[in-house]
């Protein structure tokens, strides 16, 4: 009976001892043009944390011929390495690798469907603040880099871009 009460209490130990360390972020920047783009950041260690994201589009679009509908859908992946000695994860100067994928479509009320993919990958150094006592309270994250981005269209259309880009990101939300 004591040893299932000490595996208990050594479990409800380490999910206390990590239970504030997730941050949920929107990009405010994004929602100010349609665009939903929220993210989940754990931490898993004292200098690292794994981030996903998701991101939803769509707009109709009306000219003097026709209306176009589009939507968009994508994710990412993302591993932060945090370099503050004063902070731990999530707060401080980090470095991040990650890599997306977005899939959108358009169609015309004349027929026309289109069809465009991209995936990238890259590296970003950014800065995270969590404002509160602990790690619980507001959180905005800054960040900037490079990326390289591939794409495809379908649908009769040739558009195709590879190349090198510049990134930038702000993100506001929650720690806890």
């Amino acid at each position: 009976m004591k040893k299932n009460l000490l595996v208990i209490a050594m479990v409800a130990f380490s999910f206390i001892a990590y239970a504030q360390k997730n941050v949920i972020k929107a990009n405010p920047i994004g929602l100010a043009f349609g665009v939903a783009d929220l993210s989940y950041e754990r931490v898993i260690s004292e200098k690292g944390s794994f981030e996903i994201g998701l991101s939803y589009a769509g707009a109709k679009v009306t000219t003097s011929s026709e209306v176009i509908s589009t939507s968009a859908i994508g994710g990412e992946g993302k591993y932060k390495f945090y370099f503050s000695s004063e902070n731990d994860a999530p707060r401080g100067w980090y470095a991040a690798p990650f890599v997306s994928y977005s899939t959108s479509s358009a169609k015309s009320s004349s027929g026309a469907d289109v069809g465009f993919s991209a995936f990238s990958g890259g590296a970003l150094a950014g800065y995270q603040w969590v404002f509160g006592g602990g790690n619980t309270g507001f959180a905005l994250d800054l960040n900037f880099g490079a990326q390289y981005i591939s794409t495809s269209a379908t649908g009769g259309t040739t558009v195709n871009i590879d190349g090198f880009l510049p990134r930038l990101g702000v993100s506001i939300g929650y720690a806890w």
